[in-house]
Formats: C-alpha cells, structure tokens, sequence
C-alpha cells in the first residue's frame, strides 16, 4: 500500500468545474509522464469538495518505487484536466499505531506522564520493521526496484538482488550505451520459489540481440530490470516480531530519558540500578537490535541465496 498526498491549489473553482480526481500509476517515470506503457489510470477515486485542498489517498495495490500522477475530472462531461508532474508516494510501516496500541504491549507514556503520540509510535514502528528487514536480509516491503546485472547467454537467467519475486515490469539487455533488446513479459519465465527469471526464448534472444551485437559495444552486455517483490501482506508472525521490536525500543528511549542511556550503574540510597551492555561475542550483539522473541519468529525468513 501506498499514501500519496493530492493539493488542489483552488479547491472551490475545481469544484465548480470538475467532480472527481482521477489518479494514475506506472512502473516508471516517462511512462507516468506520457500515460503510456505500464500506465495505468485507477479511475475517479476521489470526490471533490470545494473546502479542501488537500487528499489523501492510499493506493492498495501500488509499490514503493512506482510513480502517481493525478488530474481533475468531470464524471458527467468527460472533460479532465492536464496530468500532473509524476511524484513517488510513501509506503507505510508494517503494522500502524494503532494495531500496535491493541498488543497492549510496552509503556505508551512520556516521562511527564502525556500520552505518546501516535507520530511517535510510528516512527518507532518504522525503525522497528527495517531492523526486521536487516535481520532477515530483504525487504518485506511490496516494492519495485530496478537493477543491473552480468548477461549470461549461457543460462539466460537472472537472480534479481530482493527476495520474493512477484513480477518483471521491464527487462532491456543493453551492448552498447544506445543499443538494447527489450524482452515482453511472455519472452521470460519467473520461478518465485528460486526467484529468479529466465528468457525462455532462443529465438528471441538471438534475433535481438545479433544486430546489436555486431556494433561491438559492451564487452559484457547488461541487463536492466524493473521488477516488483515482497509481500502484497505483511505475515502476521513479521508484524508480531515488529510489535516486540517496538517495545524494545520504547524500553530504550525511557532508559534515556531517566537519564540511564549513558550511565551504567545508578545507587540511590539502599537500590542499585544497574544496565550491563550485550557482550560484544554473544548472539544478541548480532541481532542488530531485533530481541529474543522477534528473532525467533523471523527465523523462518532468513535466507542464504546460493547462485
């Protein structure tokens, strides 16, 4: 899922002239620009007031790294307004404030006593899930990337970088700075479960790659892909591990803010307060944050890619 924000700089006299905005997605930014390609138009989903400049809009099916772009629309007359410029929206962190509030999990008060606010949670839920991802070592994230790799004619494979292969958006094998073979999504084979694609077409490979060829360009050609990976949802037991990271980090910053962060040990009358730092050789100096529990239900993810 991606937000994206929407400003509409004269809200009243849009309104009087359209009813709607219609938003559009691509893979990338001159196919966004030109509405072509992998441009997709999502359609009038959103209704104009005229006491609002401002929308926001969350594109369930959208990837980080995908473009939007938006315009006015009338439903009744067809007309519609000029595009505007593409823009990339923010992805959201794996579980939101308040599923993390229904754990019912970790102390949600400030040292003055106010309620946490919702924006820091958030923050703490977004530190929380990159350290999921570092430990794991990919990204659960619904996202798309674009990537270069060695051309190996020999087994037309390629073994894109992230985990959990959905789709390939766009693949060119270049020879020269200005010579490429652009390959269609029936031109290649996708094995999720080994994640990696393969061109299943000699013909293909041959026919468009010989002229470029013989110009004498790249020693090694390359290959640019565009591909989207992750998880369409996040797996309960990741958004578990990402709630008990939380509350680890909610734990650390009340030991800074009691002014325990630097201080290792604390008496104050007949009670010791001591904090004993992680050894540096044990396994949970290793974790990168991520505590006992979390590692145990992110276990199950860690991979060792072997190529």
């Amino acid at each position: 899922m991606i937000k994206i924000t929407i400003p509409v700089a004269d809200p009243a006299a849009s309104a009087a002239s359209y009813t709607s905005i219609q938003v559009g997605r691509a893979a990338t930014y001159g196919d966004a620009l030109a509405q072509s390609g992998t441009f997709t138009n999502l359609g009038s989903v959103i209704t104009i007031n005229g006491l609002l400049g401002t929308y926001e809009y969350e594109d369930q099916g959208a990837a980080i790294g995908q473009w939007h772009t938006w315009r006015l629309y009338n439903t009744g007359t067809a007309a519609g307004g000029s595009w505007a410029t593409p823009f990339q929206g923010r992805g959201a962190a794996y579980i939101t404030a308040a599923q993390f509030r229904e754990y019912e999990m970790g102390d949600l008060q400030e040292p003055d006593g106010e309620e946490m606010s919702d924006a820091k949670i958030d923050a703490l839920i977004g530190v929380a899930s990159r350290l999921a991802d570092t430990y794991v070592g990919y990204s659960f994230e619904y996202r798309q990337d674009t990537e270069y790799h060695p051309w190996n004619i020999n087994t037309r494979r390629i073994y894109p970088y992230q985990d959990k292969l959905v789709s390939v958006e766009s693949m060119k094998v270049f020879v020269s700075k200005e010579q490429y073979a652009t390959f269609n999504a029936s031109d290649f084979f996708i094995n999720p479960s080994a994640n990696y694609l393969e061109v299943i077409s000699l013909a293909t490979v041959t026919y468009s790659l010989f002229p470029a060829i013989v110009a004498l360009g790249i020693i090694k050609p390359q290959v640019e892909i565009i591909y989207t990976h992750g998880y369409r949802a996040i797996p309960q037991d990741v958004k578990d591990a990402v709630a008990l990271t939380t509350v680890e980090l909610l734990a650390k910053d009340a030991t800074y803010k009691t002014g325990m962060g630097v201080l290792t040990k604390m008496v104050v009358g007949d009670t010791t307060m001591e904090r004993r730092p992680i050894p540096a050789n044990s396994p949970a100096s290793r974790r990168l944050g991520v505590p006992d529990a979390a590692a145990q239900l992110l276990d199950g993810y860690v991979k060792v890619a072997i190529r």
